[in-house]
């Protein structure tokens, strides 16, 4: 015999997947399924942060427990801000601006950035939403002493890349790493996930023309909303 908060789990999945439930969708309240199931409210919430942990459903502060949305996936293979990648699968981004600080870094950011150290640098940190639901947290450093703008860019934008473009300056290329990371207490808060939960971190380092380094940015996504897809060809073994 399974645990009744399984039951109540399996019940939930089921439920999506005969369509019953679809993306988007809010699922019965606590008080609903415990007189359905005749169970307590711990057993019923127990089932349900399950599904949350995996993904399956998100909690909306206020507002209660949905059917989460498809996960988003972009390409490794292609060069998009990710304001872009998300405008391409249909979805609306959005950003908000967390702080915005001129300041000096470390030195192996300095030398990533190839600037000398001891010059300044700013540092934009974003939380990153999709239809309204947090995504990620970036922190981008941009150098003061290169040929952008800096006092031209409206950081509240969503996309950064598009306002460099419209600046004259041609975004080229970019170096990007894939790595896990566990959230810390200030970043579980931002993505509304718990403390200690796996997140997708990505360090990604622009370029302009010229091979000029134009932005250094770490970002930590949540990976039940956001998934990353490549496409690999094998090359013929001699």
């Amino acid at each position: 015999m399974i645990p009744i908060y399984l039951e109540i789990r399996n019940y939930m999945i089921k439920q999506i997947e005969n369509g019953f439930l679809v993306p988007g969708d809010r699922i019965p309240s606590e008080r609903e399924l415990v007189d359905l199931f005749k169970v307590s409210r711990m057993t019923v919430r127990h089932a349900i942060d399950q599904l949350v942990n995996d993904g399956v459903l998100v909690r909306m502060v206020g507002k209660g427990t949905y059917v989460s949305s498809e996960r988003l996936a972009t390409a490794l293979n292609v060069l998009n801000s990710f304001s872009e990648d998300i405008i391409a699968t249909g979805h609306k981004p959005s950003a908000k601006l967390l702080s915005v600080e001129r300041i000096q870094i470390s030195d192996t950011i300095c030398n990533l950035l190839s600037i000398d150290c001891g010059h300044d640098v700013i540092k934009v940190e974003r939380l990153r939403l999709v239809d309204d639901l947090e995504m990620a947290l970036t922190t981008s450093f941009f150098p003061v002493s290169r040929a952008l703008p800096i006092e031209e860019i409206d950081f509240n934008s969503t996309s950064i890349y598009g306002q460099i473009e419209s600046l004259g300056l041609r975004i080229e290329k970019a170096s990007e790493t894939v790595s896990a990371e566990a959230a810390d207490k200030r970043i579980a808060g931002f993505l509304r996930v718990k403390e200690n939960a796996p997140l997708l971190k990505i360090v990604r380092l622009t370029f302009i023309s010229n091979n000029v380094p134009i932005e250094y940015m770490e970002g930590l996504f949540r990976p039940d909303r956001y998934v990353i897809s490549q496409e690999l060809y094998r090359q013929e073994v001699r």
